[in-house]
C-alpha cells in the first residue's frame, strides 16, 4: 500500500492493485525528556525589564512580549524618565531606543554607565548608519539592534545577555585606588593625576578601573574586552588600542615611556607602578 496525506494523527493507505483505501489511527509520539522542544527561556524570579521609547505602539509591544516571557515590565517614554527608573529600580536590562525627547538615547547610556550601572543595555534604534552603532557601544551599550526586528531574535539575544550578567562572577572593588601621582575614585567615578582631575570616557574609565583593581597581575586582551564591552566581536579588539592610546596620553606623565599601564606582548597588559621609570623619565 502506498501512503498519502490525511489528518494530523493519522495515515491513509491505498492499495495500488484495486484503489481501496483505508485510514489508520497513529499513535501519538511520546516525547522522552531529551526528545523535549526547548523552550525559551523562562525566567525562575521576576527579572525587570525597562523598555525606554517614545513609540507607544512599540513600547506597548515590547511591554507584552517581556510579559509573556515572564519579565516584570516598566515603560517610560522618554530619556528623563527612563534615567530616573534605571537609576532608581533593581533593572536586570534596559531597551533603549536612540532618538528620545529630551534626554537622547546616547546621553542615558552614557549616564548610567557614569554612575556606575552595569545591566546590560540593548539599543533598538531606527538608525542604519555604522556609525550610530559604533558611537553607542563605545558609551556603553551592549548590543545594538536594527528596527525592524525579529521578535524570536530579540527575546534570544535579551535571554542570553540575562544569562551572561547571571553567570558573571560579582567582583568585589575597593572604592579608592591610590597610586604615587594617581588617584582612581570607583565610587566617585573620577580620576585625578597629581592632585588634578583628569575627563576620561566611560569606557577609558572601566579600562582604567579593571586595570588597576587588578595591579601587577596581566589581563589578556580578550579579559579586558569581555569585562569592559561584554562583547567577543572584532569591533572590540579595534577600539582597545585606540582607547589604550588616548588613555595613556591623559594619565601617564610621559606617555611614550608609560609608568602606570604597560603591554605585555602577545598577551594583554598589566597595570603597575614603576617607580624606576617615574625616575627616570621625571
Amino acid at each position: 500500500m502506498l501512503p498519502s496525506r490525511a489528518a494530523a494523527g493519522s495515515a491513509v493507505l491505498v492499495n495500488p492493485l484495486d484503489n481501496r483505501s483505508v485510514t489508520c489511527l497513529l499513535p501519538t509520539p511520546t516525547l522522552t525528556r531529551d526528545e523535549s522542544p526547548v523552550p525559551l527561556l523562562r525566567p525562575h524570579r521576576a527579572t525587570r525589564l525597562l523598555v525606554i521609547d517614545d513609540d507607544p505602539a512599540i513600547a506597548r509591544m515590547l511591554a507584552l512580549v517581556g510579559e509573556d516571557q515572564g519579565y516584570h515590565m516598566e515603560v517610560a517614554a522618554d530619556g528623563a524618565a527612563g534615567l530616573a527608573l534605571a537609576r532608581g529600580g533593581d533593572v536586570d536590562l534596559v531597551l533603549l531606543d536612540l532618538n528620545l525627547p529630551g534626554l537622547p538615547g546616547l546621553e542615558v547610556c552614557r549616564r548610567l554607565r557614569a554612575a556606575g550601572a552595569t545591566m546590560p543595555i540593548l539599543i533598538l534604534s531606527c538608525e542604519r548608519a555604522t556609525v550610530d552603532a559604533v558611537v553607542a557601544l563605545e558609551v556603553g551599550a551592549d548590543d545594538y539592534i536594527r528596527k525592524p526586528f525579529e521578535l524570536r531574535e530579540l527575546i534570544a539575544r535579551i535571554n542570553a545577555h540575562l544569562r551572561r550578567a547571571a553567570y558573571a562572577e560579582p567582583i568585589t572593588r575597593p572604592q579608592r585606588l591610590q597610586f604615587p601621582g594617581l588617584t582612581i575614585d570607583v565610587g566617585r567615578h573620577e580620576v585625578a593625576r597629581d592632585g588634578r582631575l583628569v575627563a576620561l570616557t566611560p569606557i577609558e574609565f572601566r579600562i582604567l578601573s579593571t586595570l588597576a583593581t587588578q595591579a601587577a597581575c596581566v589581563v589578556t586582551r580578550q579579559q579586558l574586552i569581555d569585562q569592559v564591552w561584554r562583547r567577543r566581536d572584532a569591533l572590540g579588539v579595534r577600539s582597545l588600542d585606540a582607547h589604550l592610546y588616548r588613555l595613556r596620553r591623559k594619565i601617564e606623565p610621559h606617555p611614550g615611556v608609560p609608568v602606570y599601564l604597560h603591554a605585555v606582548i602577545g598577551v594583554g597588559y598589566r597595570f603597575e607602578y614603576r617607580p624606576e621609570v617615574a625616575q627616570r623619565v621625571g
